[in-house]
């Protein structure tokens, strides 16, 4: 392979004399050879981290599908990058292309392509197009509606565990945590309870580490439904955020049509993502934390406390978000070349222990709290943010309270989180409920 044909990151790789075809483990991280982010990093990745931090402020690494791309882990290093949309882009007209490739490849390792709904979604778009899409999505995830969302939350949670109440077992991940953001975002959306099965099944299809055909099929059939879903209020307008969006396209001219679809598959694949791989965190750590669980129960209203800090411990999205180098961009002394894809590593930065005390253990009372950029910063943190918190919260909490006994079924040794970019979740929490 000549040099000029060679992308950033492999030519980083070869001047370090690492193999070109990055053949390698975390350890590889001190002699800044890549670090692949295999299914161990997505077991467990915080030592990786830990040994990205410590050889330096950006690392190359190669993503499962075999991307190439620097890791920014430290937190001062990840905050400053998220408010430097400028020089890294959200937008994937802006990702790298190969050699003599007409587009690009999915992006950060995603299974599905880039397509026009994808491209149009906020999470995707830098300033002056993400303000003009967020501001579409601002007052569905208001202080005031997410607190009116609470008892359908409560109701949610309720009717889940009722079809395991009388069981011995459950599966708070299957049983629990995949059906119930789908239910929730429904609501918020509102979308027809006749078809929030199907939705299930496509999320879980989507979402469930299966080839790309597979997850891009579930895609487009979502897309079908969402469209469907939109004429329906066209002529059956409601309270919901499907008409809010539809009166935003046809009486104030505030987005197009694949705008408005886009925005809304966006709310709820984000939806999904984000919370059915914390709800499995959050009980998780709340059942190895008897402290962290003893307080929440005598006091709910540390709720979003205990939630807020679980998040940062352990959050969702990982290995983090994705940018683009639309030039050289130095980031605590060293150079990320131009055309490079960077990933802002969240899951890193929650747990430095150069900004955190302590960074691997739950504190509730944490004095730096508040610094947590475990949902994101800047222009792209996360429009979610308070519901996904209040949604999570809700049902661990609803589920400890159901269930005063609740303890893990099987041993941490039998648990597995895996990686399916750009969130790690656990595939199965299997309970004892009594």
């Amino acid at each position: 392979m000549s040099v000029e044909s060679q992308s950033p990151a492999t030519a980083a790789a070869t001047a370090a004399g690492c193999p070109v075809h990055f053949e390698a483990a975390a350890p590889a991280a001190a002699s800044g050879c890549p670090v692949r982010l295999d299914a161990a990093f997505g077991h467990e990745p915080y030592q990786t981290y830990r040994e990205l931090q410590d050889a330096g402020p950006v690392q190359p690494v190669v993503l499962p599908d075999g991307s190439e791309a620097f890791m920014v882990t430290r937190f001062e290093d990840v905050r400053q990058c998220y408010f430097d949309h400028k020089r890294l882009s959200s937008n994937l007209e802006d990702a790298p292309k190969p050699p003599g490739a007409d587009s690009a490849p999915p992006v950060g390792g995603l299974v599905l392509r880039r397509d026009e709904v994808s491209g149009h979604m906020m999470i995707n778009q830098d300033p002056p197009i993400h303000t003009r899409l967020r501001k579409l999505l601002v007052q569905a995830f208001a202080a005031k509606r997410v607190t009116a969302m609470e008892p359908h939350i409560v109701r949610i949670a309720n009717e889940l565990i009722d079809n395991f109440r009388d069981s011995d077992r459950a599966d708070l991940v299957s049983d629990f945590g995949k059906p119930l953001p789908v239910r929730v975002q429904s609501v918020l959306l509102g979308v027809s309870p006749a078809k929030q099965e199907q939705l299930i099944f496509d999320m879980d299809e989507l979402t469930g580490g299966k080839d790309t055909e597979t997850s891009q099929k579930a895609l487009d059939r979502m897309k079908v439904l969402i469209a469907e879903e939109i004429e329906r209020k066209r002529v059956e307008p409601a309270e919901d955020l499907l008409t809010s969006l539809v009166k935003a396209k046809e009486e104030d001219g505030r987005c197009e049509e694949i705008e408005l679809l886009a925005a809304a598959i966006h709310v709820m694949t984000a939806g999904y993502f984000g919370v059915q791989g914390m709800i499995g965190n959050c009980m998780y750590w709340l059942l190895k934390d008897t402290e962290a669980r003893a307080q929440l129960l005598a006091n709910p209203d540390l709720r979003t406390t205990v939630m807020d800090e679980i998040f940062r411990l352990d959050g969702p999205q990982q290995p983090g978000s994705v940018r683009y180098a639309l030039e050289d961009v130095e980031v605590g002394g060293a150079v990320i070349p131009k055309g490079s894809m960077v990933i802002l590593s969240l899951g890193a930065a929650s747990r430095d222990p150069r900004k955190f005390e302590n960074p691997d253990v739950i504190d509730i009372f944490r004095e730096n709290a508040n610094d947590s950029i475990a949902m994101g910063a800047g222009v792209h943190y996360c429009l979610a943010s308070r519901m996904a918190n209040t949604e999570v919260g809700l049902a661990c909490l609803t589920m400890l309270q159901t269930f005063p006994k609740l303890r893990l079924a099987v041993p941490d040794e039998e648990l597995r989180w895996e990686l399916r970019i750009p969130m790690r979740s656990l595939d199965h929490l299997p309970v004892l409920l009594r």
